[in-house]
């Protein structure tokens, strides 16, 4: 459950949702604009901002082979889990990438907090491989200094070296190297020139493979990707789109893709929640959704959609404000089926088919 405390009043942005990711899976978050997709979002990175406040509930990730619940964890361990196990793609990729800082800095300075062991055992064994090809023996000055930078990492030495620009010029050729060869995957022409391209000099299509090469730099365990081709030409979408599907392919991520475009979920989706004022009110597998909807609120989301010869429906009503939500069911002052039950009570999360799952007083089915 997840509030906001406010002049106005308490905002009840998230009412106890329950979501799972499978691996390797890609789920797809729609509903309306202010339905609680974005905050959703943040609140699975655990970077809701104050007078935002997580009331109750677990989010549990996978980590080392074992279930962790991120809520209880310090900044510190959060720290090391965004980026490396969790990333996010937001809506605005200027507004997250810092502008006075190249491409390059922005993806290696992710790389460094994270990948920085496996980027000096690199350069060591480079370094090794060198000595030996010339018939040297032992260690030089150079290697010396690396192999201290690997074993203690945290130590007064380690930081003086870090600060001496020419003491890391072998794992700054390293990074660059894999920021390149991470451009190269993201489809961009020419990576060593928009490696050094500054924000402001990106296109839009550009903006963003720059943001979720950031994101998937480290081969996350899950992947956010908060409606990542909204302000995007329809061609720049399908590129987008299908670059997300061939690099979640090959790095076996999951992704967690919030839209309310139907025709995205369609196309990249295994699985589809439909969320309403904070509540998810059905989950399905992506064909059973789009051919059975149960809920009311998903047949009217799917008969909203435009279709050659058919007159085109709207939902009435608007989403309601969450300072004051409606009792029961949220969506029952604009469902045509309400009933007495639905303005009092809210509906149980049931499961009416396999993994078909429904907030409705019209079903009922197994808790």
């Amino acid at each position: 459950m997840l509030r906001f405390y406010t002049y106005e009043g308490i905002v009840e942005a998230l009412d106890g949702i329950n979501l799972n990711v499978l691996e390797n899976e890609t789920l797809g978050l729609v509903g309306e604009t202010g339905c609680g997709k974005s905050v959703t979002s943040l609140a699975t990175m655990v970077v809701v901002i104050p007078p935002g406040k997580m009331e109750k509930g677990r989010i549990l990730l996978k980590y080392r082979d074992k279930m962790i619940n991120l809520l209880k964890q310090d900044d510190a361990f959060l720290r090391i889990i965004r980026g490396g196990y969790l990333s996010m793609v937001f809506q605005e990729p200027r507004a997250y990438l810092n502008p006075v800082y190249t491409v390059r800095d922005q993806i290696a300075e992710v790389l460094m907090v994270h990948k920085r062991k496996e980027l000096l055992q690199t350069v060591l064994e480079s370094l090794r491989t060198g000595r030996k090809e010339k018939g040297l023996t032992g260690s030089s000055f150079e290697m010396k200094n690396y192999e201290r930078m690997l074993e203690k990492p945290n130590s007064f030495v380690t930081k003086i070296l870090c600060k001496i620009p020419r003491s890391q010029r072998r794992l700054n050729e390293e990074v660059r190297k894999e920021v390149i060869r991470i451009l190269r995957e993201m489809e961009i022409p020419d990576p060593d020139r928009v490696a050094e391209m500054y924000p402001h000099e990106l296109s839009g299509g550009m903006a963003q493979r720059a943001v979720i090469a950031m994101a998937l730099v480290c081969s996350p365990t899950l992947l956010i990707a908060d409606e990542p081709t909204t302000n995007l030409d329809v061609t720049i979408q399908a590129q987008i789109l299908n670059l997300v599907k061939r690099l979640q392919e090959r790095s076996k991520s999951s992704v967690l893709y919030v839209t309310h475009d139907l025709g995205v979920v369609a196309e990249i989706c295994d699985r589809v929640a439909v969320m309403y004022a904070g509540n998810v009110v059905e989950t399905a597998n992506v064909f059973d959704l789009f051919k059975k909807p149960l809920h009311p609120y998903t047949r009217a989301l799917l008969e909203s959609i435009p279709r050659p010869g058919k007159e085109f429906k709207s939902i009435p009503g608007t989403v309601p404000g969450l300072i004051d939500p409606p009792k029961g069911c949220r969506f029952h002052d604009r469902c045509a089926y309400a009933m007495e039950i639905c303005r009092k009570m809210k509906p149980p999360f049931t499961e009416i088919e396999k993994k078909h799952f429904v907030a409705c007083h019209l079903y009922g089915g197994k808790k």
